[in-house]
């Protein structure tokens, strides 16, 4: 019987706070010490300097789907299975994924990832964990559909959170570090205020000493 493969989630109360790039680089580490370690999926749309931390990674080629808005990129599961690596990054594991792909949530592909005994990396943000979802919905009046089941973030082997002052995330935003400054000054009015990403913090934090006491039902 195949051994279980062990998920390590990279949680954070906004993207820009460093989810992917904690993770590029604890990959980079992971290579060193000789584990067999792949990049299976990285948002194309993350910061130069988290692109960057891709080079010297084995990377599994996208997998494209045709749609009515023209070929759409997705993770290729089919080629990670067979690749099966030791560890394998998927990021934004809330992700839906497009029409004609296996699953139709990402986190359905790590599950199969995990069942094949495949460790893997992903990202996560509190807003997409179903019990916060309507919490913060209601609260900033922004819906979010993409969101994971409690019992995978409970049941991950390992949640580590990556924190930043919400200040220095504005500044990022500002300047153009994680999306270009013209939609930063989009977003900077509406979510990317101090008191709704100070809430968000919060509430990451909070969630994630609860997850401590939670009993894993993985099924």
């Amino acid at each position: 019987m195949t051994k279980r493969g062990k998920l390590k989630i990279y949680f954070g109360y906004s993207s820009g706070v460093g989810k992917t790039y904690t993770m590029l680089k604890d990959a980079h580490q992971e290579l060193r010490r000789g584990v067999d370690v792949v990049v299976g999926y990285i948002d194309p749309h993350s910061s130069a300097e988290t692109m960057e931390l891709i080079e010297g990674l084995e990377v599994i080629p996208f997998k494209l789907i045709a749609s009515s808005n023209g070929m759409l990129t997705e993770f290729n599961l089919e080629s990670a299975l067979f690749r099966r690596p030791q560890v394998i990054l998927v990021d934004e594991m809330a992700h839906a994924n497009a029409a004609g792909a296996k699953h139709e949530k990402r986190y359905q592909d790590i599950e199969e990832l995990l069942a094949a005994g495949i460790d893997v990396y992903t990202t996560v943000n509190a807003q997409q964990i179903e019990s916060l979802n309507q919490t913060v919905t209601e609260t900033l009046k922004i819906p979010y559909g993409e969101r994971i089941p409690d019992f995978i973030f409970d049941c991950a082997e390992r949640v580590e959170l990556i924190d930043l002052e919400p200040e220095e995330l504005l500044r990022r935003y500002r300047e153009g570090k994680i999306v270009s400054r013209e939609k930063a000054g989009c977003k900077a009015k509406g979510i990317l205020k101090k008191k709704n990403l100070d809430m968000l913090r919060e509430l990451s934090i909070k969630r994630t000493t609860e997850r401590l006491n939670q009993v894993c039902n993985w099924n």
